[in-house]
């Protein structure tokens, strides 16, 4: 199989449903969207894929060998989100090719913190916001900061020069890094996994017990529960549909 791996040489590894149970699972939750979240499948995932978003070394893998890398899942989801608030395909497409060719990085929106006012795309800069979707136009920051919109939730480390998301806290206290459980969602800070939380509660095991067994307070166990709930959820829909 096939995938790609963080600057640290630490592989994330995703199946494409796997991976769009995750984006879904926090779309409809982003405070920031008022409009109903853009639809995520697998087939959505993998269509991105062929036209050239993400790794473009990804590109001409089978389906059945596909497997999708942490930066590359990163990128999805900002592209998940500019989706819902509006952006047209066309834009971010202009956006990820004139970011890849100034950054000289293969995934920008994985290292780029990215802005939007529901029309055009902006990455911030040293000289301040350009126009990512208008070939790196210089916006008028203090007409258009007021507007703009953030759509990443991820912690950003410098690598060779650029800030790389190194991990992604898609809901409170779970947090999920590609060197930790193989990018598996886990207690922030710890590398429980939010999934077996729920297997044991599931099993008999009362939230007390699990605070005392593995060191977490109760509030961590209670967000971990609820980020496995949203994810079955998801499941759940997927299925009935």
């Amino acid at each position: 199989m096939t995938t790609t791996s963080d600057p640290s040489g630490f592989k994330g590894a995703y199946i494409a449903p796997e991976a769009a149970i995750y984006l879904t699972a926090t779309l409809k939750n982003d405070v920031h969207i008022e409009r109903p979240a853009y639809p995520i499948h697998s087939r959505n995932l993998i269509r991105w894929i062929r036209v050239g978003l993400m790794s473009p070394e990804l590109r001409d893998v089978p389906g059945k060998e596909l497997l999708i890398g942490f930066e590359d899942l990163i990128s999805m989801r900002v592209i998940a989100i500019l989706r819902s608030l509006g952006v047209s395909w066309k834009r971010i497409h202009k956006a990820e090719d004139w970011l890849r060719e100034q950054t000289g990085y293969p995934r920008p929106f994985a290292i780029e913190r990215v802005w939007t006012e529901t029309t055009d795309v902006f990455a911030e800069f040293h000289e301040g916001f350009i126009a990512a979707s208008r070939g790196g136009q210089l916006a008028f920051t203090e007409m258009i900061a007021q507007y703009l919109q953030s759509v990443q939730d991820m912690i950003f480390v410098p690598h060779n020069g650029v800030s790389v998301a190194n991990s992604w806290i898609p809901h409170a206290d779970v947090m999920m890094h590609p060197r930790i459980q193989f990018g598996e969602p886990c207690v922030k800070g710890t590398r429980m996994r939010t999934r077996v939380l729920w297997q044991m509660r599931n099993g008999g095991d009362s939230t007390s017990y699990l605070t005392r067994a593995f060191g977490l307070t109760e509030t961590q166990v209670e967000h971990a529960l609820e980020w496995e709930h949203r994810l079955r959820a998801v499941q759940t829909s997927t299925i009935s549909r």
